[in-house]
């Protein structure tokens, strides 16, 4: 078979080839996606990603307006009352929140997720200001207008209730009582406790410190954002995870990761939050609020179907260097390849990535990876051997394989050099095929016939020695 056809059958091949990776690239976005569904569902029956919102101090209000309407002929002169009710939300001037977490991995066949049970402190300080500034004043003798304040709550706001495990507080040396929802829209799901200020009088005048602490133990999966919520805030999470993905809008001021255990802390200040955008955001669209959280993701660095999918970036490219690494052997040691056995060699690379996904649901993805390599490495050799005719080229081309499935397990494992250990691979692949390609005459593989013949050195010399024999018979 000429070159031409024989790429020409090779480009088929590989288009063939391309159907096949497809249908595992596919199976490998299925599997995913089942893992991502059995996450959900585990969070379903445990607690969902939790944020945090507050405490809020919430302070609801009535304001009843009259206004002096004239006396007519038929009707004398009356006031009309207007009522109008409202909440004053006021945040922490202080606040502090410190967290303890236990994360455990729970498992429903082949897939797990993290779940965590959280120990939290949150305490602080709220500077409640004269109330008189927030009352309404009338504009003229005709007009007249009272507030009368209601029974204030303080109201913490959290996505997944189900995850309140325990929660108990303190708040001016009055024990809390807490009732489920927050009673406040913005807030979503979450619980309040009423409680008792200072006398009106004195609360209209000069205002009152208010220092609360509150105990929570709190379930999760995955994620726990806190929002900053004080005009200062502290927050300090530690846990047994040793692989936290910090989240959220404000880096950890400090951080430790060990190979068992974390811990984070965060300090803002009002100026960087821009207050609790929860509350004091207008837009009818949250993601147009930017409203500061704190917090952490418990990832899986090692996740399968993540290192699978990064593993299948690649399998182009493998699929090109065996066709290439066998064709090129084909030709150096001139031989001839039929493309069912091209379709064989291919079809034995696409069952590596199978291999790799299908094993890494049952014994994790390294021990996975290389016993797929090897299986595929040891198969494409014996099989090699056979179509070049000879064990030795078998044994190189296997050789080769693992090399070349150990360089893709470094890429893999760190991702920062995967750039620079690919360019170079493929520099050094390049000039390996240009070296060893050197002597071909690329014209007489064509089929051209009008080529120069370039004989090797060895059957130059042979040439020379049957030339001098002649010549002395010939003599």
């Amino acid at each position: 078979m000429k070159i031409g056809m024989k790429l020409a059958a090779m480009l088929g091949l590989m288009v063939l080839m391309l159907v096949v990776l497809a249908f595992v690239r596919d199976l490998v976005s299925e599997r995913q996606q089942r893992a991502d569904t059995v996450r959900s569902e585990i969070a379903q029956f445990s607690a969902g990603e939790q944020t945090l919102l507050g405490p809020f101090l919430v302070l609801p209000y009535v304001q009843t307006s009259s206004k002096l309407i004239e006396a007519t002929k038929d009707k004398a002169s009356y006031w009309e009352d207007t009522q109008v009710s409202d909440q004053l939300v006021l945040t922490p001037s202080q606040f502090d929140a410190r967290g303890q977490l236990a994360v455990e991995v729970l498992k429903r066949g082949l897939f797990e997720a993290p779940i965590y049970r959280s120990q939290l402190q949150l305490s602080g300080r709220f500077a409640i200001p004269a109330l008189g500034q927030y009352e309404a004043k009338a504009a003229s003798a005709r007009e007249r207008i009272t507030t009368q304040w209601q029974t204030p709550y303080l109201a913490l706001g959290l996505s997944d209730v189900r995850g309140i495990q325990q929660l108990s507080g303190v708040a001016a040396s009055q024990t809390l009582t807490f009732a489920p929802g927050a009673r406040h829209a913005k807030l979503g799901g979450g619980v309040h406790a009423p409680l008792a200020l200072a006398e009106s009088a004195v609360l209209q005048q000069q205002g009152q410190q208010l220092d609360f602490n509150f105990k929570l133990n709190l379930a999760g999966s995955t994620q726990l954002l806190i929002e900053p919520v004080g005009d200062s805030s502290q927050i300090a999470l530690s846990g047994n995870w040793p692989h936290p993905s910090f989240a959220g809008n404000f880096a950890p001021l400090e951080r430790t990761i060990t190979a068992n255990s974390f811990s984070a802390r965060w300090q803002t200040s009002e100026l960087a939050t821009g207050g609790s955008m929860t509350m004091h955001c207008n837009s009818k669209d949250e993601s147009q609020c930017n409203a500061a959280r704190v917090g952490l993701r418990l990832i899986d660095p090692v996740d399968r179907y993540v290192l699978n999918e990064r593993t299948m970036k690649y399998a182009e490219l493998f699929m090109l260097l065996i066709f290439g690494a066998v064709f090129l052997m084909e030709v150096m040691h001139k031989l001839s390849v039929h493309p069912v056995q091209y379709s064989l060699v291919g079809l034995g690379l696409a069952m590596f990535f199978l291999l790799t996904l299908s094993l890494s649901e049952h014994i994790g993805f390294n021990k996975a990876y290389w016993l797929a390599a090897l299986a595929s490495a040891a198969l494409q050799g014996f099989y090699i051997s056979f179509v070049l005719a000879g064990w030795r080229r078998g044994l190189g081309f296997a050789a080769v394989l693992v090399a070349l499935y150990g360089l893709l397990f470094g890429i893999l494992q760190s991702e920062d050099m995967a750039l620079l250990m690919g360019s170079l691979t493929m520099f050094a692949l390049l000039a390996c095929v240009m070296y060893f390609t050197r002597n071909i005459d690329w014209k007489e593989l064509g089929g051209n016939t009008h080529s120069q013949y370039r004989p090797s050195k060895a059957d130059a010399k042979m040439m020379a020695v049957v030339k001098a024999h002649r010549d002395e018979i010939a003599g």
